[in-house]
């Protein structure tokens, strides 16, 4: 998923929209008894209180999230709803702080209430985000798929060199070679690299001690051999389609049908910056 966090104009009207509908939902359907007497000031305005202070609190929070998150590759729907409970704990909290200016019931410190302003604040918001988070995944694989509507789908059949390469490894003698032309996507596997390549019949695979990086680096001198995720390098002339979804890119290769390679989102731009010169040339 996209991190909210990233752009905070956007996370403002994020949050005022969550304050409307949180408002609406609360005064409309009226889902918690409430005890009229030990108000002290009228109820319309304690639910727009309610409503109002998950605002600063949330913009604050993604504030300093933006700057503690350096990369949004490891963001996933996991985390998204682990900081948006954390959110969720943080504004119950705040309610159960500001209960003895709007009640006057003399056991506004007790456990029983910070329990119910926490367990209130989730059920409204659990409710807001089971609509809001799924609209949020539908909106990323549109865009996604629109991106991918502005990439060339067809290339020039060209006959290449057969183009050999030595890699080199922290070892020597165990340095190899490498068929550019044969070679289809390295993955991380643990302390090796899995190496896939076609061979004459079949796939073929090799397991090597080297890291993705000091791979990638012997490799970039060719522009269609693309780290497109922390986990992988892909031959870009090897992929015979691509998909979306919220995530970012999922590649599928000629050859192997067993695996999909996925794009980071941080990996987009310049992926399609070079697979559309790839695919023009």
């Amino acid at each position: 998923m996209l991190p909210y966090y990233e752009e905070l104009k956007k996370v403002f009207l994020f949050l005022c929209f969550v304050a409307i509908a949180s408002f609406l939902f609360t005064y409309l359907f009226e889902p918690f008894i409430v005890n009229v007497e030990e108000h002290k000031i009228n109820n319309l305005w304690i639910i727009l209180l309610h409503s109002v202070i998950p605002i600063p609190i949330a913009f604050v929070y993604f504030f300093f999230l933006k700057k503690s998150v350096n990369n949004i590759e490891n963001w996933t729907l996991g985390k998204e709803f682990l900081h948006l409970a954390l959110i969720l704990l943080l504004v119950g909290f705040a309610s159960f702080l500001i209960r003895d200016f709007i009640y006057t019931n003399p056991d506004n410190w007790s456990f029983r209430y910070l329990w119910e302003e926490i367990r209130n604040t989730f059920l409204v918001g659990s409710l807001l985000l089971a609509i809001l988070l799924p609209l949020n995944q539908e909106r990323l694989i549109n865009k996604h798929l629109k991106d991918l509507k502005k990439l060339p789908t067809h290339q020039q059949n060209v006959k290449e060199a057969i183009t050999i390469v030595q890699i080199f490894m922290p070892i020597a003698e165990e340095k190899f070679e490498l068929n550019i032309q044969s070679f289809l996507f390295a993955k991380v596997d643990s302390n090796y690299l899995e190496i896939f390549y076609k061979g004459s019949s079949r796939l073929e695979k090799d397991l090597k001690r080297l890291t993705l990086k000091e791979f990638d680096d012997q490799l970039s001198s060719f522009p269609f051999i693309f780290k497109v995720h922390r986990s992988y390098v892909v031959n870009l002339k090897a992929i015979e389609s691509i998909s979306g979804n919220a995530q970012g890119y999922i590649l599928h290769l000629k050859d192997y049908s067993q695996r999909t390679i996925p794009v980071s989102r941080s990996k987009i731009e310049e992926f399609n910056q070079l697979y559309t010169n790839l695919k023009s040339q």
